[in-house]
């Protein structure tokens, strides 16, 4: 295809953040939706939402908009595993269960877990050696936020790698379908064996595992064998690849314009202003899913019951609206009076964004300290990966 036919397909053909395509060039697309169709209609029922303030709009409107199917692309998908995640919970049934996970994922208790965070953070970058080349992703990122899942989560630690290999296959098919794939039998298979091993032994109170299954919920019995398996299934894919891929992007900003890591370097009080703004230019999670519950509008454009609606998280914490013309650049002196809605927004909000950020903190406090030197591999051409609901480099070589 021409350059001149490449702008032109840009320009007319409507968003779509779940085609690889649309992915792998989402900020002249989402810009141009932006700009001149908010609420695009890229497949049949399918509506795509662009701008922050309708995208943040729809969040937190539970009446019009239900999280059923979430993550999925079918209309009317099934469940996985034929139970309803929190991420695909309507209130009420919502409310009761999310508050039930939050007993493991508040922020106070998750302050309790920073030691064994960074006791495994460390131990990745033990094996590591200054001047040696590594890929961040696959070498530090990734490592660290799988064995930082599962130790949460409650599985042995023999069982992590076959564990990783199942879920890697399954994230890399979402938002597809893959409920016929042979990785996804075979983790929740692996699941329900576990769960039905750890329901028969007295209860520890040591790992989420062991909460959902010996801890009732509220006004009622704890979940059953094949619920807490599901549930532990979700967190596998949620809360792995997503904060690899926001370590990974964060370093891959800081590196490529040295002087944010030297800025970094001599003020640690950065920090948390620098993985917002990760969060915000590279939100790891590209987009969620609604469905439209009865006839209505967004932006003034008609939806219809049973239509489902992309999210574009990313195009709308690339708005220009709400962040100002320099919405596109990277800065750690960005303003964070508005929030961004990486991490979605409302009752739906991510359970396990205070891990994501303290995994992402520890990992960059250990790496300043360890490695002040760190840089970008001499001719590195950055590429996105391939898979369209998160983004993250296809790799990111460094030199420690």
């Amino acid at each position: 295809m021409s350059n001149e036919s490449q702008r032109a397909e840009t320009q007319t053909a409507p968003f779509d953040p779940a085609d690889p395509v649309h992915h792998a060039d989402a900020a002249p697309r989402a810009a141009a939706a932006r700009a001149s169709c908010p609420v695009g209609e890229p497949r049949p029922g399918v509506f795509v939402v662009s701008r922050f303030e309708d995208v943040h709009g729809v969040l937190n409107d539970v009446g019009r908009f239900s999280n059923f199917g979430n993550f999925q692309l079918e209309r009317d998908a099934e469940p996985p595993g034929g139970v309803e995640l929190v991420t695909q919970l309507d209130p009420p049934a919502h409310t009761s269960l999310r508050r039930h996970l939050l007993r493991r994922f508040a922020p106070r208790e998750l302050r309790r877990q920073e030691p064994r965070v960074r006791a495994i953070a460390g131990d990745v970058l033990d094996a590591l050696s200054p001047g040696q080349s590594v890929d961040v992703f696959a070498e530090i990122a990734r490592p660290v936020t799988s064995r930082t899942v599962y130790a949460f989560l409650g599985f042995p630690e023999e069982d992590w790698p076959r564990i990783k290999q199942w879920g890697d296959a399954v994230n890399e098919t979402l938002p597809e379908p893959f409920d016929s794939m042979p990785e996804f039998h075979a983790l929740i298979g692996y699941l329900m064996e576990l769960a039905a091993a750890r329901r028969a032994q007295p209860p520890t109170g040591a790992d989420v595992l062991d909460m959902l299954l010996h801890t009732p919920l509220e006004g009622g019995e704890p979940l059953t064998v094949e619920e807490a398996a599901v549930h532990t299934m979700q967190l596998v894919f949620a809360g792995t690849d997503t904060t690899a891929s926001l370590i990974s992007n964060l370093l891959y900003e800081l590196l490529r314009e040295r002087g944010n890591w030297e800025r970094l370097l001599e003020d640690r009080s950065l920090l948390d202003a620098a993985i917002e703004e990760s969060l915000r230019h590279d939100s790891p999670l590209q987009m969620i899913m609604r469905s439209v519950k009865d006839d209505t509008e967004i932006a003034g454009c008609p939806v219809h019951r049973r239509d489902k609606l992309i999210l574009s998280l990313q195009s709308a914490n690339w708005d220009e609206r709400t962040w100002g013309p320099d919405a596109a650049d990277f800065s750690l002196d960005r303003p964070r009076e508005q929030g961004h809605v990486a991490m979605g927004n409302g009752i739906h909000a991510c359970l396990g964004a205070p891990l994501a950020r303290l995994q992402c903190r520890i990992v960059l406090e250990l790496l300043l300290d360890r490695f002040p030197d760190l840089r970008l591999r001499d001719g590195y051409d950055h590429e996105l990966a391939p898979g369209v609901l998160v983004r993250r480099p296809l790799e990111l070589p460094v030199v420690l």
